[in-house]
């Protein structure tokens, strides 16, 4: 991700458009290269003298703010060694010995003599103990490797980061599908469920329309927010034709970001149908039932008179083939949770269930009726085998 002041767009009535590079362009992949060249070459090094190396090329270029979000993307995906055990305890130790070792001297001592009677007390030399005195310190730690990429790579994450950006201030999105192929669909939606997002989903003839709501009051999460619908921009370049659409809640105006299939956004994920988030992948490791059977990757269901929704898991009974489909809402949830409810009231369905974050039935007003009633389970993290087992039940 890029931070704000890195970021590069123009607004032209009330429509946020980002400011893209050309992957294409010579002097471009020659910085990006350099780049890469000087990340190779800092493999050991600290991260100070890595980026220290690295900001003296973007500096240089002609377009250093451009150069400088690159350098950031790049620090993104570097790996450094974690800091030892106890350093910032021995690191107090050593300041005490050496306070004491001071204050035994004269004061008319010298610097060579508080150094050599510091090594007598210390039996370790010196420039050793510099050393590795602030190595547990973010900036001392080593390179260890990094997630490596190509210039023109680097240019695609680049120009995805610099329409993500922008949706740290959004609270809602809309993505219409234009005549998509199934297996792509299926791909958004279940990177949509990865980020942990709810959308109102509708056909509209051969279109999908996805209405991803935010946070609404919840203004503490919006932060993380804005970070999942980051991360869920970065799959939708997988469609062929696809306009998104997304108002932008900012200090000084409002503005709508837009974006579609015309502007040079690579997805970075490959071929595979999707991610499974973490909870989802935990469960169908510890549920083993000899009735029920998993599907990690359920289509969309029909839910009220023509909504659909994206289920995080579907249950398949063996014998019968009767399906329980299983939707999670979690603290920033509020609306679609209510919205999902009332069509439950108005079209009963008794093949859904909604798993409710305890937080999130906290701070809703119908909190005993949500505990009470009999298609939801409540959780914390993820729901557990042992409660769906129950509900799954006749």
């Amino acid at each position: 991700m890029l931070t704000r002041e890195l970021l590069l767009f123009r607004t032209r009535d009330a429509k946020l458009r980002p400011t893209f590079v050309k992957r294409e362009e010579p002097a471009l992949l020659a910085l990006a290269g350099e780049l890469l060249a000087s990340v190779e070459a800092g493999l050991g090094q600290s991260r100070d003298e890595v980026e220290e190396a690295l900001g003296l090329r973007a500096g240089a270029h002609t377009r250093p703010k451009v150069a400088r979000g690159l350098v950031k993307l790049l620090v993104d995906r570097m790996r450094f060694e974690e800091p030892g055990e106890g350093a910032s305890e021995a690191r107090a130790v050593l300041f005490q010995q050496a306070a004491r070792v001071r204050r035994a001297l004269p004061p008319d001592a010298r610097v060579e003599d508080y150094e050599a009677r510091l090594t007598e007390a210390l039996a370790q030399p010196l420039p050793a103990l510099r050393e590795s005195l602030y190595a547990d310190l973010p900036g001392h730690r080593r390179l260890l490797g990094w997630d490596a990429l190509s210039p023109a790579e680097l240019i695609d994450r680049y120009n995805l980061a610099l329409a993500q950006g922008p949706l740290m201030d959004a609270r809602r999105l809309t993505l219409r599908a234009l005549a998509p192929e199934l297996l792509r669909v299926r791909k958004v939606l279940r990177w949509l469920k990865f980020c942990r997002l709810v959308a109102e989903v509708r056909r509209e003839g051969e279109d999908w329309v996805l209405e991803v709501e935010g946070p609404g009051a919840m203004l503490s999460l919006q932060k993380k927010y804005g970070l999942q619908l980051a991360s869920f921009l970065s799959v939708v370049p997988v469609l062929r034709y696809w306009r998104l659409s997304a108002p932008l809640h900012q200090a000084r105006r409002e503005a709508t970001l837009i974006l579609d299939e015309k502007d040079p956004l690579v997805s970075p994920h490959g071929a595979a149908l999707g991610h499974i988030p973490p909870e989802v992948a935990s469960l169908a490791e510890g549920f083993d039932d000899a009735e029920w059977e998993l599907d990690l990757l359920p289509l969309p269901r029909h839910t009220g008179a023509t909504g659909l929704c994206v289920p995080d898991v579907t249950f398949r009974h063996r014998q019968t083939r009767r399906e329980v489909a299983l939707e999670l809402f979690h603290a920033w949830h509020a609306g679609p949770l209510a919205r999902r409810l009332e069509e439950l009231r108005s079209r009963p369905d008794e093949g859904l269930l909604l798993g409710v974050d305890r937080a999130l039935a906290r701070s809703t007003p119908e909190r005993e009726a949500l505990e009470a009633h009999p298609q939801v389970v409540l959780f914390h993290g993820f729901p557990s085998a042992k409660r769906l087992r129950a509900r799954l039940t006749p």
